[in-house]
């Protein structure tokens, strides 16, 4: 009988050699550069105590895809009149994003306060969705008046447009509302306010008497109910011995005319698209090519009477009209020398001061504007004057081209 020996299973353990000072220095650097770069790229920069917002291109819709005209024939035209817009990057901006923007000629940074004010993002988004309300109604207005149509008040009183920060306004009036009486005395017209509170000496009390908006930015009817507040006028920036209210108004006014535009642009908001808005009313109504078939970018807020005005944001707003390949910019005197510098000939820019301007401009390059006025009856456009008058606070366009061609 033979014996069988006893066989232990033998298993093999393989044994790592301790990780060496070389190896441990190098995977922390490895890993210290992963969370760095996670860091950064991910991290808010308000993280780091940097409180700003950053300024980048936005887009350039066709304006006439916005809009919508109800009870009379339209014409869609070949060409295309846009209006350009800013993307905001404000509580989600990161360090990586914040660094680019330190770096990019494009892109601007500025100060949350700077940029906000006293007011929130919410107050903030509000104040700018009335303003793109407001820049909708004025061009319609200014469209209408372009062809023909009566233009009359829609209600008497003095309509809020504008409430100077941390002024006496600022306190109980809101965007909207109409101010129809001071201490008593019946407001008709924004130019009785304006005597009323001249009247005044800075420190004296005076009772205002207003109607107040809904929200929907619709101007209040005269059946709301009277809300009286008592204020403290403020000193006058500019005029001595003289009360400060801290408001800016309009009268509130109607076109006579036989059918009806509402435009939507969504949740763009500001008042920078209202000679765009203006412009393509027009191009809308009536035959023919009011640009001369040219795809052309615009930026500037328009009141009642066809001025253009001022905005902001133009290096962004011209980037974006470059992107969107438009032939033409037309701007403002002031955003002139910088939409100039970013186009560096990508695009042709022509500086406008009046929605008249901005018609003979692009007659110019073949539009049909001028005709249009005089197939509906209308008053010719008019050149805006070519001042030129450095102390007189007022950039016209024959200044900021002055200033380009010495520069």
């Amino acid at each position: 009988m033979s014996e069988t020996p006893n066989t232990a299973t033998q298993e093999t353990v393989t044994k790592h050699a301790p990780m060496g000072k070389k190896e441990k220095i190098l995977l922390f650097i490895i890993i210290l550069i992963i969370s760095t770069a996670l860091f950064i790229r991910f991290v808010p920069v308000s993280f780091l105590g940097v409180d700003v917002v950053a300024l980048s291109p936005g887009s350039a819709p066709t304006t006439i895809e916005k809009i919508n005209i109800e009870g009379t024939e339209t014409y869609l035209p070949n060409g295309a009149i846009k209006f350009t817009t800013v993307t905001i990057e404000s509580d989600s901006l990161t360090i990586w994003e914040w660094f680019q923007a330190k770096n990019d000629d494009i892109k601007e940074l500025r100060n949350r306060s700077d940029f906000y004010g006293d007011k929130t993002k919410t107050e903030t988004r509000k104040i700018n969705n009335f303003m793109m309300q407001q820049s909708q109604d004025t061009a319609s207005l200014v469209a209408a008046n372009y062809l023909g149509f009566e233009v009359i008040p829609e209600i008497e009183g003095a309509y809020v447009t504008e409430i100077v920060s941390q002024s006496p306004a600022s306190q109980f009036l809101e965007l909207g509302d109409l101010i129809v009486q001071v201490d008593g005395s019946d407001v008709l017209s924004p130019t009785d306010l304006a005597n009323a509170i001249k009247s005044k000496k800075s420190g004296e009390t005076v009772d205002i008497g207003f109607k107040r908006s809904d929200g929907n930015f619709e101007t209040p009817s005269l059946d709301g109910p009277l809300i009286v507040e008592s204020v403290s006028l403020a000193n006058h920036p500019s005029l001595e011995d003289i009360g400060f209210l801290g408001v800016v108004i309009q009268t509130p006014l109607k076109a006579d005319i036989p059918f009806e535009i509402t435009i939507d642009v969504g949740r763009v908001g500001g008042p920078s698209a209202g000679l765009a808005f203006a412009l393509s009313i027009v191009d809308y109504l009536t035959e023919g090519e009011l640009t001369g078939g040219l795809n052309i970018a615009t930026t500037g807020t328009i009141d009642s009477y066809g001025y253009v005005g001022s905005v902001g944001a133009y290096p962004q707003k011209a980037e974006a009209a470059a992107r969107a390949g438009v032939d033409l910019f037309l701007v403002p005197p002031a955003g002139y020398q910088k939409v100039l510098k970013i186009a560096a000939g990508r695009f042709e820019v022509r500086c406008v001061s009046t929605f008249d301007d901005a018609i003979i401009q692009l007659a110019e390059l073949g539009g049909n504007g001028i005709q249009v006025a005089s197939d509906f009856n209308a008053e010719a456009p008019e050149r805006s004057p070519e001042t030129i008058n450095d102390n007189d606070g007022y950039l016209s366009c024959a200044e900021a081209e002055m200033e380009t061609a010495n520069n």
